[in-house]
């Protein structure tokens, strides 16, 4: 099962920071999380990365074994990607002795999840490519393969309609409590063509007005 993880505010430890570990906090950074390692070595591209909102916080010191979990509190993740794979298991181990979600670089059955290979479409729309961990190869390799079709498919319309829907939803719960019309008002608005054609004409100040103006509407006609 493909799922989204919401790691803004959390914490993530990341233990070695060599060539793989690098490529996981690179992609960690774009996320607004906070991002703890610890690595005797670093990689130096490690250097070049910024996180997003939250600093990112390198520890030098040599890791010698799994204990050092217990130094840290409200961890979310734990990446194990030292160079020996030893380490890494009992690190996996611990980690899951804690409760916490925990990453392998070199074992994937060990994990408890995979990463994709993702399309990324003006950082709003994420396609993710899996093999569940059997082949992250092939999952780079079909991802190439398609994703200028996918962007061919998916234009900024869809995405233009996305952070509208973002803005509605904000603001349809202060008009409905009911789930039913707030979805309801919500399918409403790609349904709405002069809403369609303003998006297309660059117009989001009057669509976010329109919606606005529409809410104020449908609270009049309930309360009469």
């Amino acid at each position: 099962m493909i799922v989204d993880l919401n790691l803004k505010g959390r914490n993530i430890l990341v233990v070695g920071a060599g060539t793989e570990g690098t490529k996981r906090i690179k992609s960690l950074s774009k996320h607004d999380c906070k991002i703890i390692i610890i690595s005797e070595t670093v990689n130096e591209s490690l250097y070049k990365i910024e996180g997003k909102n939250n600093p990112i916080i390198l520890i030098r010191r040599k890791i010698e074994d799994p204990n050092i979990l217990d130094e840290f509190n409200d961890i979310f993740i734990v990446f194990a990607s030292t160079n020996d794979p030893f380490l890494n298991k009992k690190i996996i181990e611990k980690a899951k002795e804690k409760g916490i979600l925990s990453y392998s670089i070199d074992d994937a059955a060990a994990s408890d999840f995979f990463f994709t290979s993702i399309i990324n479409i003006d950082e709003i729309i994420q396609v993710a490519i899996s093999t569940s961990g059997k082949s992250p190869l092939m999952s780079k390799i079909i991802r190439d393969r398609i994703e200028n079709a996918i962007k061919n498919i998916i234009g900024k319309k869809d995405t233009d309609n996305i952070k509208i829907q973002e803005f509605a939803r904000e603001h349809v719960r202060n008009y409905f409590e009911n789930q039913h019309e707030r979805r309801e008002f919500l399918y409403s608005i790609i349904d709405d063509q002069e809403i369609q054609e303003l998006l297309a004409k660059n117009n989001i100040d009057k669509v976010k007005e329109r919606i606005i103006n529409t809410l104020d509407k449908w609270e009049d006609n309930k309360s009469r």
